[in-house]
């Protein structure tokens, strides 16, 4: 069933994943190299399509991402309780993910997000 899906819709990455909106990955992307002084805050607004946000969208687009997170983060929690999900394998996951290159050759993007995909299928108990 994902699976097809999966492969209609061919992620880019494993993001693509994610609850988190392309632009909310963005954005915590550009936040990043804003807190690790690569660039300014005004270069960051600029970034954005070529025209530049607002400070405040970006504030804005910024908290929803961080909220997106702790909800995902609550979620896996509230699983692990209940006993749906183990924190090893939830671990291996996290893992897994953390080692793939984030300049990974796109043809073999789809191997591996089909792989995390598979993966996080089967961690799941129900």
């Amino acid at each position: 069933m994902y699976y097809s899906v999966l492969l209609e819709t061919s992620p880019e990455s494993v993001a693509d994943l994610s609850s988190l909106t392309k632009v909310q990955v963005e954005t915590l992307k550009t936040h990043l190299l804003v807190l690790k002084g690569e660039i300014t805050m005004d270069s960051a607004l600029k970034m954005r399509r070529n025209t530049g946000i607002s400070r405040g969208t970006y504030y804005r687009i910024l908290h929803q991402a961080r909220q997106n997170m702790v909800e995902s983060l609550l979620t896996v929690a509230t699983a692990a309780q209940l006993g749906i999900l183990r924190p090893d394998d939830v671990q291996k996951l996290i893992s897994t993910v953390s080692s793939v290159p984030t300049d990974l050759d796109p043809s073999k993007m789809l191997q591996v997000v089909t792989l995390v995909r598979v993966l996080a299928e089967r961690i799941v108990m129900l």
